[in-house]
């Protein structure tokens, strides 16, 4: 993915990682009160149907959602969102 121009938000399309592959995944802690979100890195196990596996310092974790360490994480892409602007080519037409 690279960021935009002009909105400097991310456009284009993650990589696809594949069983074996470094990524990166968001892992949630907390009490009812408090909750702590973070991204790590860890191998990825398994590709399910309903989400990933990932090990990370030798516990696996389950996640919904993993990208690539050189794109950003889905923690990143909810803060900065996605790129929505009209290419100018298309916007002088």
């Amino acid at each position: 993915m690279i960021r935009c121009e002009v909105c400097r938000k991310f456009s284009g399309e993650p990589r696809q990682p594949k069983v074996g592959d470094m990524v990166d995944f968001t892992i949630e802690r907390g009490n009812g009160r408090n909750r702590r979100i973070s991204v790590r890195t860890g191998k990825l196990m398994l590709i399910k149907s309903d989400g990933y596996s990932v090990i990370y310092r030798q516990t696996v974790y389950h996640s919904d959602e993993v990208s690539c360490p050189d794109d950003p994480s889905p923690l990143t892409l909810a803060f900065v969102g996605m790129c929505d602007c009209v290419p100018l080519e298309n916007s002088h037409a």
